[in-house]
């Protein structure tokens, strides 16, 4: 009798209904190239799968050649796995163009809805949802206006042919045109080809840093032109602010990774449904200073601000 009671308790934990045994369930995480940002992503979402289901195996294609081996690695596991984690916006970029066969999550990728992998942010209509690092512009602009008031004109710069790049241009843009700032941009595909846009921009009140490669990576080398004309840099990210921009608004990557990892565990765990797991962004973004930038440039910002700030010195 006790042996058949182990039986029957053995069978209610392992086996399914259809009488096979329950297979584990297992995911990929993919990205091209190298990107702090995608690796605090990756972190933090490893970080919480490991709380929240300790059983998930996780296969990690990480920093891979270009997005055509992506894109490669993502249809070898379209067929074996149970979902799949595309980091950056080119990731979902390349979602977009295709129809998934399993749960797709995206994350270190900007607006989805301007990239076009979903249209509804909060119902995602198709096989795709995940974070995004997105902040509208409204809200960035009014801490640029709380710091820099009399701005005027602008400057923004961005990487040409980036994901991010067209839609940083026409949030940037829209605002200007709503509180009356002019607007002049810089796009470049290399260095050199930023450095002198920059330098024939002429006098501005502020240059914006826009999440793309060739402008993030180049802080130390713009400073040279910003500083002597004692124009201000902010950043759409983090990192620059620690290089020599002033100050920057971000979404906390960290964050953003536990959030995407409750996405993964409701879908590919718990069998919720995409369309009922909203596409997430950071609701309290933070804000980075540069003290020493702050002061350097002749600047004060609001003491109430810099409370609730991260101050890099």
């Amino acid at each position: 009798m006790k042996r058949v009671l182990a039986l029957f308790v053995f069978f209610n934990i392992v086996v399914g209904g259809t009488g096979s045994v329950a297979e584990a369930k297992e995911i990929a995480v993919i990205w091209d190239t190298k990107s702090a940002m995608v690796t605090n992503v990756n972190m933090g979402l490893l970080a919480r799968l490991r709380e929240l289901a300790p059983d998930l195996k996780v296969n990690l294609y990480r920093e891979l050649k270009d997005m055509e081996e992506a894109k490669k690695v993502f249809q070898q596991c379209e067929s074996s796995m149970n979902g799949i984690v595309f980091l950056r916006s080119s990731g979902g970029q390349y979602l977009s163009t295709i129809q998934p066969k399993v749960p797709c999550f995206i994350g270190a990728c900007n607006n989805p809805v301007e990239i076009g992998v979903v249209k509804d942010l909060n119902a995602p209509e198709g096989m795709v949802t995940g974070v995004t690092y997105f902040i509208p512009y409204e809200m960035r602009f009014r801490i640029i206006k709380a710091l820099f008031p009399n701005v005027k004109s602008l400057g923004l710069l961005v990487e040409r042919g980036h994901p991010s790049g067209p839609i940083e241009q026409a949030g940037v843009r829209e605002q200007c045109q709503r509180l009356g700032i002019a607007y002049h941009e810089v796009v470049a595909s290399d260095l050199k080809e930023l450095l002198e846009g920059t330098k024939n921009l002429g006098k501005v009140d502020l240059f914006i840093l826009t999440n793309t490669r060739i402008v993030m990576d180049n802080v130390a080398s713009l400073l040279p032109i910003a500083n002597p004309a004692r124009i201000p840099m902010f950043s759409f990210a983090d990192k620059p602010v620690s290089s020599g921009a002033v100050a920057g608004i971000a979404a906390d990557d960290l964050k953003l990774g536990a959030m995407l990892a409750q996405s993964v565990v409701d879908v590919v765990v718990h069998g919720k449904p995409v369309s009922q797991v909203p596409v997430k962004m950071d609701p309290a973004p933070k804000l980075t200073v540069n003290e020493g930038m702050m002061r350097g440039l002749g600047l004060q910002f609001p003491e109430a601000i810099l409370k609730e700030a991260v101050i890099v010195r």
